[in-house]
Order: C-alpha cells, then structure tokens, then sequence
C-alpha cells in the first residue's frame, strides 16, 4: 500500500508491496524431495500477491471472530479475474478500495473493543506495565495477522502506533489503534512466496514452512492457517508432501470453509458464479427476480452435494439426472425423491450446465447467447484453444433482433462469414444445442412461434465429435469424458497457481498426466484433485524472479 501522513497503515505497513510474476507448474519428482535439478520454467516466480476479497473476508472472521464480510458487504471493488478465477496474483491496492480498506479496519477493530475481543486478545492486569501489554499484544496477535514471526523493526512500528492512541486516552484505545493499524497493513494484506530471501544454485526457491502453511489453507479454505498448520509449520513438517497432503485431508474433513472453498473454485471455474449477481429485463423474464435465489442457491448446493455427498467426481456434476430441492423446481419437471437427501429427481434435465444458474449466466437480459454458452463449453469445459475476435480486428456485434427469425436462426449467420467460420463451426453447435432453454433457464418449445432446433453435429474436438438432439444428450457425453475431467484438473491447477491469463500455465501439462495415473485424478474427483494440488513438489517451491 502506498502510505503516508503517519496512518495507522503506514506506521504498521511500512510502505507500498509490489506484486510481481506469473507462470507455474508442477512436478513431483523435481526439487526438495524429488532428487532431481530442472530449470525453474515450470516453477512459479516467487512473488508477493494481495489477498482477494474472499480471502479478506475468510482472514477478518478467523482474526476477531466477526461475521461481518466487510470486502462484500462495504462493497469492496470486485476482484479482477484470471481464468475466471478471484484469487489470483493479479490484483492491487488502488485509491478506491484503500478508503474501504481503512472503514472496514475501523468497524472492526470498533467491534472487536465493544464486544470484548480486544480485551480477550490482549489482556492487561492492573499490576502490569501497559507498554508490555501492548508489546505481548502485536508479537502473539501480529504473528496471527502476518502469517509469521513479527521483524524487530516491524514491531517498534506498531508499539509507536500503540502510543499514539493511546497517548492522553486508554490502554483499550492504543490497542484498538494497533488493530485498526494491522488490518490495513502490507503484512496483512499480501501473501509472500519468497522464501528466506536466498535461492539454490539452480534457481528455485525454497517456501519457508510459514508461507507453506498460508499457501496450503489459503487454496483450501479461503482463510489463514489453524493452530495445528501453524504447529506443523514450527516443526518444519509442512516441507514433505505426505504431511501437506494430511493437512488437506484433515481440513476437508474438520472445516467447513474447505467445502465451500472447493465449491467456489467449481462455480467459477464454470462462471456459474456470476449469476450472483445477474440481472434480467422484468418485461422478458417477469419471474426472474422471484426466481434467482433459488437460482443462485442451486448452483451452490449441488456443487456441494456433488462433491461431498455423493460420488464427488466431475462425471457426475455433468450428467447427474438429479437436483437439490433448494432449486428453482419451479422450472424443472421432477419426479420424485433423488439418491441423497435433500435431492430431486428431473425428467428433462441432465447436469449443471442445464440448471438455470449455467444457461442464464451464459444469456442476455433480454434473450438467449447461444455463443457465450458455446464459448464456455468450448473454452472452460472442453479446455479448446479459440481465437479472439480481436485478433482478427473483428468488432463484435450481436445479431439484430427480427421477430420473424429464432434466435438460432439470427446466430447462425456466423457461419456464413469467412472469417468468423472456423471458430463459429465449434462454437454455435455447443451453443445451439441449448436453445430449448431461454434467457433464464426456462425450458421453452417455441422460439418466436417457431420449433426450437436444438439437434446438432460437433465435429471438434474428436473426442466429442457426433450428433446430439440437445443440450442433455451433450451433457451426458461431456459426463463421460477424459477430455473434460482433464479440463477440470487443469483449471483447478490454474486455479492454485494463480498466474492465469487464459494459456495453459508452466507445468500444466505434467500435473495432468501425473493425475491420469493416479486413480482418483483419473476419475475425476473434485476434493482429490485439489489435494493433489498441494502435496505436488512445486507447491513449497519458487522460480528465483
């Protein structure tokens, strides 16, 4: 953060971080614990980044025991993506969301006074000296808040921020001013992946076991280390990959936050996440806003159950036969009870990507895409290469809307135009196939009085190539294949690395043929694939920058 004028984020920062580096990769038998010297090209460079909203979120609740969500309820600026991800190494600290960062430091260091967490945190006895209240106070709750051991200059800056509020006031306010101060600081809001500041001959960086441990339960829970990651990150033991993967598995097991992280990466992974907050023209779609948080909450409790009720596996996100009852049913033609509690048979959908919160995500307000469906299933689910029309300098411009044509047929001019063919030969059958689904997810027959064709011919990738009646027969397909669970292992790696910019990142390509001879990778399973993540040898590991 760039600081200045004596604030508490200056004094308790020290000044501005600069996030740097992109890239990643894995390999298991490369590095500390591999025995093998490689180049540092599949390696992450080491690199500060910002935590992102959720993560500020995740961290403030886990800090002082608050339910406020202050980056989504003080309307913190929305995180930029890479590869539809929020957390990434992308993102910064600009004029606009340091005004927020400062209210929300103060409405919660006002909270955590009034409602007698300070006083838990920092105790003060009436026959102690204040000043080593005070200094007791930054070491044990600094290094809570820093992820790691505070420097020596680090705590002189916050014992003088505590005299400032606390001069001609209270022990209580100097505290409440450190608070306030360590909430806005660069310790607090950046993860470091820089190791001890050295680097082997070969140019890889070696994690500290503090930054293993923040790395490992930030991927996994969106949140800072318990006392158990910050007792195996003492020992030392967090550096051999059988113990992260214990840590892994323990979370999964222990905190709810690994669960809903994990259902966060699939949403958007898939940019179901943005049904959020979607909206729709109430002229068109009149039930849209009565429907949406049943929309929306679909769209997390099937991820949920999926995963971690069922069979857990990608297979089964994309051709269940089943839904959550907290769904819009309204919508749906159901037929009875489902296999897991809480569940409901459909009769005429097959998956995620024919549940409401995909097919409205992927709409307009006003109409159906079947581009921006056919892009996401070629892009996100298929994990197809697909030119920008911006490279060919091609200004994109959504057919004009004429009553006497279906949307399908108004789309199809794409492929009549030279230069947009070749994308559009893969991107419109995907898309098409959907069109028996409206704008919000509605199942409609007709289509401005016409028949919905929803039959088409996929020719690419080969793997998928042959003629589906509709969007459930290519869920089905999709369901079964290696393509598309490969696809998912390779954006969950993105996902952990963080660097992405649409390319495939350093070491994909050795992560997933890693995954294809392991069993649980092969199939596909979600809360395995993300375990894999961290127990590769490429997590506790950085490319000198």
């Amino acid at each position: 953060m760039q600081s200045g004028g004596g604030s508490a984020s200056e004094l308790a920062s020290g000044g501005e971080c600069e996030n740097a580096g992109a890239g990643g990769g894995e390999r298991e038998n490369a590095g500390a614990g591999g025995g093998g010297e490689r180049p540092p090209d599949w390696l992450i460079p080491a690199r500060v980044r910002r935590l992102a909203n959720v993560e500020y979120d995740g961290s403030v609740q886990a800090l002082l025991g608050t339910e406020q969500r202050p980056a989504s309820e003080s309307n913190f600026p929305p995180d930029l993506r890479r590869d539809g991800f929020t957390v990434n190494a992308w993102q910064r600290v600009d004029a606009v969301i340091v005004e927020r960062l400062a209210d929300a430091a103060d409405a919660l260091a006002t909270e955590a006074e009034r409602n007698g967490t300070l006083a838990r945190l920092a105790p003060c006895p009436a026959n102690e000296d204040a000043t080593e209240c005070a200094r007791r106070f930054i070491s044990t709750f600094g290094s809570k808040v820093y992820r790691r051991p505070l420097l020596d200059e680090e705590q002189r800056a916050l014992l003088l921020l505590y005299d400032v509020g606390a001069e001609g006031a209270s022990y209580e306010d100097g505290i409440t001013h450190v608070t306030r101060g360590l909430l806005q600081s660069a310790g607090f809001l950046y993860l470091t992946e820089l190791g001890d500041g050295s680097h082997r001959a070969d140019g890889i960086v070696e994690l500290t076991t503090d930054e293993i441990a923040t790395s490992l339960s930030y991927f996994l829970t969106s949140a800072p280390p318990d006392d158990e990651l910050l007792s195996k990150a003492a020992s030392g033991a967090l550096a051999d990959s059988a113990e992260r993967e214990r840590q892994a598995r323990r979370l999964f097991a222990e905190d709810r936050r690994a669960q809903e992280t994990a259902v966060r990466l699939v949403r958007e992974w898939l940019g179901i996440d943005r049904i959020d907050g979607s909206a729709k023209d109430s002229l068109v779609y009149p039930d849209f806003e009565a429907e949406k948080p049943r929309i929306v909450a679909e769209s997390t409790d099937f991820v949920r159950a999926v995963a971690f009720e069922s069979t857990g596996n990608v297979s089964e996100l994309f051709g269940a036969r089943w839904t959550v009852s907290s769904g819009p049913l309204a919508l749906y033609q159901s037929a009875g009870t489902g296999p897991i509690p809480g569940s409901i048979l459909l009769l005429d959908r097959v998956g995620i990507l024919n549940q409401a919160a995909f097919l409205a995500s992927y709409a307009q307000a006003h109409e159906s895409h079947p581009v921006l469906r056919g892009v996401a299933i070629a892009q996100r689910v298929a994990c197809m290469g697909l030119d920008s029309p911006a490279s060919f300098n091609i200004q994109v411009v959504p057919p004009l809307p004429d009553p006497t044509l279906t949307t399908r047929e108004r789309y199809s001019a794409h492929s009549t135009n030279e230069i947009c063919a070749g994308c559009h030969q893969i991107i419109d059958p995907f898309g098409f196939s959907f069109e028996h689904y409206d704008g919000m997810g509605a199942y409609r027959a007709l289509d401005h009085g016409k028949d919905v064709a929803s039959a088409v011919e996929v020719l690419l990738p080969e793997a998928l190539s042959r003629s589906y009646a509709d969007s459930n027969e290519l869920a089905a397909t999709l369901a079964q294949s290696e393509r598309v669970r490969e696809c998912f292992e390779r954006f969950m790696f993105r996902a952990a690395a963080g660097t992405g910019d649409g390319a495939a990142t350093p070491g994909e390509a050795e992560f997933v043929e890693a995954q294809r001879t392991a069993k649980a990778g092969a199939e596909g399973n979600i809360a395995e694939t993300l375990i894999s993540t961290v127990k590769a040898a490429n997590f506790a590991l950085r490319s000198a920058p």
